[in-house]
């Protein structure tokens, strides 16, 4: 790898302004308490009992108009205020706890006990800034602005994020840089109480798509132990997720969201959570050379997994099955079972330390990393394709304001001697970042991330990135 001065120089000068300035704008405390809107009555007044009473045309001197002359008659000097022109802004108020307490049930896609550094995969919590109330029902609007500063080194033809299989392989030496900020997240968590039940409904969108272009990530409704919509695969788990800056993150986690319905159940102890789904399918396959056809899907994904909570620990194991179809043209459907397993462990070394880890494998599951889930195993024929992936990592908040991540992964294809030399076979994942908080919702963080490549043919590409990023949360 190359050095290059004039990188660094570059980020000492975007990041030492932010350092200076937070050295005169102490971190606050951070704040839990939500606030309520109160408005009130222009035409309302305090009483000298301390009650609202309302105004009449009496109790001010406001313009009147003459109709003799035609005209308006200003009132006497002295006898308008500031008060009787100027709107009175909105009050505010502390929002009381058993409200708080009403809204702030427990779902199936909470992990907040696992929030140590960076979480980019779950919801914002469901306190905290500014909550709109009203009767029985309240909304909380999230989301946050990120932008992202990134040089690479060497070759890699996904300039936004760091995606492995887009390194090529014998491309001649290049650097490029790249200013975004089309992960910037918008999303409304809305919650009502319905018979003594309370439901919820989640929507959340960014910017990571063709032009910048809003685009849907999750769209869910919950109640009870059900839920339906898109959101997080249930294969899936969202609290064993790398901690990086970097949007792809690593390529063994399974972070597909597709939509479904979910059904979660405690079963012989609290601690242990049985969830079951029906999930949309979709199926990545290359034909044999000189054949023409289309995937096809005859059946959902059927995906379920078995969840231990325990108060420093989290450990998933998720399975899947599925059935592969393909249609040659002019033929019918020919159709494969597919399988796949996910073990995933999350725990608190200690409370400001935590460790997470994944083994993935399977047959026909590719697609879930957007890789082939079926292939060409002799000159005419084709089948399923086995992958194995593993990946561990680490989070450590050293203060309040301070926190890194490191994970590793890696990703195996079983590939075959009959598909194209050029596919890929094999790739590696390697960040590591530090993320500094100089005001409260405020974040700046560098992460380094490196990556491989192997091809079918055994050929290798390698890719360096440097990554800088600026995240705005919403209260």
């Amino acid at each position: 790898m190359r050095s290059n001065p004039g990188l660094f120089t570059f980020l000492i000068v975007i990041l030492t302004p932010v350092w200076v300035w937070s050295q005169d704008h102490p971190h606050p405390a951070l704040e839990s308490t939500a606030a309520r809107v109160i408005l009130r009555d222009p035409q309302e007044t305090k009483s000298p009992l301390g009650s609202r009473q309302p105004e009449t045309r009496a109790d001010k001197h406001y313009p009147t108009f003459d109709e003799n002359t035609g005209s308006f008659v200003p009132p006497e000097p002295g006898a308008a205020s500031v008060d009787s022109v100027v709107q009175p802004l909105p009050e505010y108020s502390e929002l009381a706890n058993d409200d708080e307490a009403r809204f702030g049930g427990q779902f199936s896609t909470d992990s907040s006990q696992f929030d140590i550094g960076l979480n980019l995969y779950s919801a914002p919590p469901f306190k905290g800034g500014l909550i709109v109330f009203g009767p029985n029902v309240a909304l909380k609007i999230g989301g946050f602005v990120k932008a992202d500063f990134i040089y690479d080194f060497n070759p890699i033809d996904s300039t936004d994020s760091f995606v492995t299989t887009s390194i090529p392989v014998d491309a001649p030496p290049r650097t490029n840089s790249r200013f975004h900020a089309r992960q910037s997240r918008l999303s409304f968590d809305t919650r009502w109480l319905s018979d003594d039940r309370l439901v919820r409904i989640y929507v959340e969108g960014d910017f990571f798509s063709e032009d910048d272009q809003f685009r849907l990530r999750q769209a869910f409704g919950e109640v009870g132990p059900l839920l339906v919509g898109r959101t997080w695969t249930t294969f899936t788990d969202v609290a064993a997720a790398p901690a990086t800056l970097d949007f792809e993150g690593s390529v063994s986690n399974v972070n597909r969201r597709q939509a479904q319905a979910r059904w979660t159940q405690i079963i012989f102890h609290e601690d242990l959570k049985l969830a079951l789904a029906v999930e949309d399918t979709q199926f990545i396959i290359d034909a044999p050379t000189g054949i023409t056809g289309e995937a096809r899907n005859p059946s959902p994904d059927f995906v379920g997994h078995l969840r231990l909570d325990r108060e420093r620990a989290q450990i998933q194991v998720a399975s899947l099955f599925r059935i592969a179809g393909f249609q040659p043209t002019g033929q019918p459907v020919i159709t494969k079972s597919a399988w796949g397993l996910n073990f995933t462990g999350v725990f608190l070394v200690t409370e400001t330390t935590k460790v997470y880890s994944q083994i993935l494998f399977g047959e026909g599951i590719g697609s879930y990393r957007d890789l082939p889930d079926a292939a060409p195993t002799a000159v005419d024929q084709g089948g399923l394709l086995p992958m194995f992936g593993w990946m561990v990592g680490a989070t450590h908040n050293w203060n309040e304001s301070l926190s890194s991540n490191f994970t590793y992964a890696q990703n195996d294809l079983g590939t075959t001697a009959f598909q194209n030399p050029n596919d890929v076979d094999q790739t590696t994942y390697l960040s590591a970042n530090i993320i500094w908080s100089p005001l409260e919702r405020v974040k700046v963080g560098v992460e380094y991330l490196y990556g491989t490549r192997k091809n079918v043919n055994g050929a290798m590409g390698d890719a360096h990135r440097l990554q800088a990023s600026f995240i705005f949360d919403l209260p």
